[in-house]
């Protein structure tokens, strides 16, 4: 049975993921399958090459960010999140496994959302350290905050504009069941980009349609998506983690906020680990 590991962006809220994955490293659990959206396209190559820590160590602010006012921090942290965690933090004081990456016999997706047909694509890469994080940085580029990204001649932003937890793709890739981590706690408000339409209007809606489209109902398509994994839960094809109490924002830079974070992911995974081990192990 061959089952998938998919993984929610969501900037420095991933670092609930990152307790979560390093307790799933801790019990040597494998996916042959894994895909990624935004920071949670970080989440999955740390995952493949077996990096325990070193996702929340990305996502941690610098002792010069959280020096700074609030508004500063959050402006930081968007830099952080389009510069740190996609070039520095490669090559930076714990660096990626680059070559236990692409030996890896997982399948690797990350997903984008294109600017020309306002779909979602997802890409993969085993060979090209540059055109990974390239494809990785796309999938982060949030729309408004971070400029389109380009590949190949074709243009991106992020993929949880279109497709925020990617199981339905991992279905079409073979997978039986899913494991799905989401970074949102039940009853949370996500980004509804129809409120920025006055904003979005100039920026898109002419020379991208598509797009402008897809983001105008984001809003009502990550409310589907939510009703249509909980019945799929019920059906014992998705094991859905996520957060259960809202510990840190979008932005974080409270060092105290994202270590609870981060120890509510490990305590949650601890708890829910019988459970993942009878889900998977179950036909």
């Amino acid at each position: 049975m061959k089952i998938g590991l998919v993984l929610e962006g969501g900037s420095r809220q991933t670092i609930f993921s990152a307790g979560v994955l390093d307790t799933m490293l801790d019990e040597k659990l494998e996916f042959p399958y894994v895909g990624g959206v935004s920071a949670g396209g970080h989440a999955a190559m740390n995952y493949v090459t077996k990096q325990k820590g070193r996702l929340r160590h990305i996502i941690m602010p610098t002792k010069l960010q959280r020096g700074k006012k609030k508004a500063n921090r959050i402006l930081d942290g968007i830099h952080k999140e389009s510069h740190a965690l996609h070039y520095e933090a490669a090559y930076g004081h714990v660096p990626f496994d680059f070559d236990t990456f692409f030996q890896s016999s997982v399948e690797c997706e990350f997903t984008l959302t294109c600017c020309e047909t306002g779909r979602p694509e997802y890409m993969s890469e085993h060979q090209d350290q540059k055109r990974l994080l390239d494809i990785v940085n796309a999938s982060c580029s949030v729309p408004m905050l971070f400029p389109v990204a380009e590949i190949g001649g074709k243009h991106y932003v992020d993929g949880c504009v279109t497709d925020p937890i990617p199981y339905r793709r991992a279905f079409a890739m073979g997978c039986d069941k899913v494991v799905a981590i989401s970074t949102h706690y039940p009853g949370e408000s996500v980004s509804d980009f129809r409120k920025f339409s006055v904003v979005l209007n100039p920026m898109f809606k002419r020379k991208y349609p598509d797009l402008f489209r897809a983001l105008m109902v984001r809003f009502r398509r990550y409310q589907k998506m939510f009703e249509d994994l909980e019945k799929l839960e019920k059906e014992g094809k998705v094991f859905l983690m996520r957060p259960e109490i809202d510990l840190c924002d979008l932005f974080e830079t409270d060092l105290d906020k994202l270590n609870a974070s981060y120890f509510h992911g490990k305590d949650y995974a601890c708890r829910k680990m019988n459970a993942l081990k009878s889900f998977l192990k179950a036909e």
